[in-house]
């Protein structure tokens, strides 16, 4: 897909089913079973559109299919109270190891919170990346943050995914942290 084939736009909840089918096949953990697919949602989807919609985009294919996304918690304290109050409780009826998945997530946030209270996920399908969609959707992400005066945004990703690692840097995220095999990155809006 070439730029001039795709669109950045606002997320709309029709894209909630395309979001999922990304975060499937874009995945770095396993989705052999049901308990795993959930885990994927409930940590990297749904808090985001169900509770924040106004702060995600989507690349959107030339028939407005969504191919892409980044997805947003604009308050790093609201997100971690309402993710607590509501998926939480779905999460530890997982397992274990997934609850502790998520309080890892919360430790690593929670230390930049106070410069970098916005956090991000984002996933592209491999057919539409390298052709700039993935900056687009962060430079709307950034300038929508802006507007709303965050000062900074911050994400994690694995320490051996180079090639996030060289995206995120290259578009302007500065390493902080390496911890519990993840690197956290960010950014200052200001």
């Amino acid at each position: 897909m070439a730029e001039k084939d795709f669109t950045i736009r606002k997320y709309r909840p029709e894209d909630k089913d395309n979001l999922i089918t990304v975060l499937y096949e874009t995945s770095s953990m396993p989705i052999e079973t049901e308990v795993q697919k959930e885990f994927l949602r409930l940590m990297f989807n749904d808090y985001y559109t169900e509770q924040e919609p106004d702060n995600c985009f989507v690349v959107a294919d030339a028939d407005d299919n969504a191919v892409g996304y980044i997805l947003c918690a604009e308050d790093y304290d609201t997100y971690e109270r309402v993710f607590k109050e509501k998926y939480l409780p779905r999460v530890k009826k997982l397992g274990k190891n997934y609850e502790i998945i998520v309080w890892c997530e919360f430790f690593v946030h929670k230390i930049f919170k106070k410069q970098f209270p916005s956090h991000l996920h984002i996933d592209i399908l491999p057919v539409c990346q390298g052709k700039g969609a993935g900056s687009k959707l962060v430079d709307a992400l950034c300038a929508h943050l802006k507007d709303k005066n965050s000062p900074g945004l911050m994400l994690s990703c694995g320490m051996g995914n180079k090639g996030a690692i060289r995206f995120y840097s290259r578009n302007g995220f500065i390493k902080k942290l390496n911890l519990f095999g993840n690197c956290l990155m960010c950014k200052n809006l200001k």
